[in-house]
């Protein structure tokens, strides 16, 4: 059913708003009635403008343009155009965006026009890769944003055969909703422990929380619980985490108990908490109640690469190849490259940056 005309007086401000005229009154003002709308965004309207004003020539009865003065660059930069159509269609176009007022007859228009503005929309930017870094302020602990640099690692290239399927588990577990479990890493240092839990971080569809081996001494504080608590069904990292994993025969500074409970006790019921600890040590040094079946979800020792892992890897990156024995992967890339590459190695370790402090 045809909607009747609104028969109104419009005033001067509504239609000119604060700065420039409102595209809404300004439809209900020419064909008196209100019109449908259909929005589009991330739009680039300077670029998009011109084509615009070319498709619509035929149809359009004026053109409103706001612009101002770019004193940097010495001229004027766009900012909106309102295109008023013959045919019931206003047009809105912004900076970085578009709207288009309609009374619903206008079907092949609108979709021409939508085509041609799909063109011009920005790709969305990808999100930084984040993780929260628990840190002491004073008397409490907080969370930290840190940003951390994406790595496009070669699990192929940079580690031995048997590697894959380990990382296929702890994926499919650390991605599981309301899961609980111990990932155990280690091996010698520059063998890559660091580079792929930069890589593992990109890949869990989860809050990841950082913990420095300094804090993880009270893992059962009371301050520490309620942050677990603010944030549970989350992945907890230990780095260097040989003295809170350490076999409590033969270390008095073990904070296994605490561990424990978090990951498999009274606590992991509601917490949801799974951990990662990556150390040095040889896995006969852990504690062996982190080895259980049904607490452990992975562990690996990340050695060094056979020589012809090390090779294929040193050609892959454009070292000289006088590999003749098994080496890290500190070792191979940190060799002297045959030529010039633009390609950069892989990133060794994490990358971090502070974005902004939480909680």
């Amino acid at each position: 059913m045809e909607q009747e005309p609104i028969q109104r007086v419009i005033n001067t401000n509504e239609l000119f708003g604060s700065s420039f005229i409102n595209a809404k009154v300004l439809y209900l003002h020419e064909f008196g009635k209100l019109p449908s709308t259909l929005f589009i965004g991330q739009l680039d309207g300077s670029k998009a403008f011109a084509p615009l004003k070319q498709l619509l020539a035929d149809h359009t009865r004026h053109i409103f343009q706001h612009q101002w003065f770019k004193r940097k660059h010495k001229k004027f930069q766009y900012e909106t155009a309102i295109f008023l159509l013959e045919n019931g269609c206003i047009i809105e176009l912004d900076e970085g965006w578009c709207e288009i007022l309609h009374d619903g007859n206008q079907a092949l228009l609108i979709e021409t026009v939508v085509a041609l503005l799909q063109q011009f929309q920005e790709k969305k930017k990808k999100e930084p890769l984040e993780m929260s870094l628990i840190v002491r302020d004073g008397s409490r602990l907080l969370l930290r944003s840190m940003e951390i640099k994406r790595n496009k690692l070669n699990l192929d290239l940079f580690y031995e055969e048997d590697f894959k399927a380990v990382d296929a588990r702890i994926r499919q577990r650390l991605n599981r909703k309301k899961d609980k479990g111990i990932v155990l890493l280690h091996g010698l240092p520059g063998t890559g422990k660091t580079s792929y839990l930069r890589y593992l971080v990109g890949k869990i569809r989860k809050r990841v929380l950082f913990l420095s081996p300094s804090i993880a001494g009270n893992l059962t504080s009371p301050d520490f619980i309620q942050l677990l608590i603010n944030n549970p069904d989350t992945v907890l990292i230990i780095e260097d985490a040989e003295n809170i994993i350490m076999d409590r025969r033969y270390s008095a500074d073990s904070s296994v108990s605490n561990l424990l409970n978090i990951s498999d006790g009274l606590l992991a019921d509601f917490l949801n908490i799974q951990l990662i600890c990556t150390f040095n040590s040889a896995l006969a040094l852990i504690d062996e109640a982190l080895l259980r079946e049904g607490r452990l979800i992975a562990k690996y020792e990340f050695g060094k690469l056979s020589v012809e892992k090390a090779r294929a890897l040193a050609r892959h990156l454009g070292y000289i190849q006088n590999i003749t024995e098994p080496a890290t992967l500190a070792e191979i890339c940190n060799r002297e490259p045959v030529t010039p590459r633009r390609t950069k190695a892989a990133s060794i370790g994490f990358q971090l940056a502070t974005v902004e402090s939480e909680d």
